[in-house]
């Protein structure tokens, strides 16, 4: 069985097939997989969490999802009026 990539815009529900644009996913929540942009390094990372919060762009001017990645200090945030905003977290400091 092979994976099937969609690709959608921040806050869409309708996601398209990459591969084949005439697949459509309604309904696209939180993903298993995200890829990275190329000024990341590209690839594929697993999501390892999903909250709400402000958005890193707006400030407190609304809410938006973010995603964490699995293994990283890498997380995007959705927001619908500046895209995709990808952005490194602080790393945790040790007790």
């Amino acid at each position: 069985m092979s994976t099937m990539w969609f690709d959608r815009k921040p806050g869409s529900k309708v996601a398209k097939g990459t591969t084949d644009p005439n697949s459509i996913m309604l309904g696209a929540d939180v993903p298993d997989w995200v890829r990275l942009p190329d000024e990341l390094g590209g690839g594929r990372m697993r999501v390892a969490k999903a909250l709400t919060m402000s958005c890193p762009k707006c400030g407190s001017d609304h809410k938006v999802r973010h995603l964490f990645l699995q293994g990283s200090n890498i997380a995007v945030a959705e927001c619908g009026a500046h895209g995709f905003l990808w952005y490194m977290q602080p790393e945790k400091e040790n007790d």
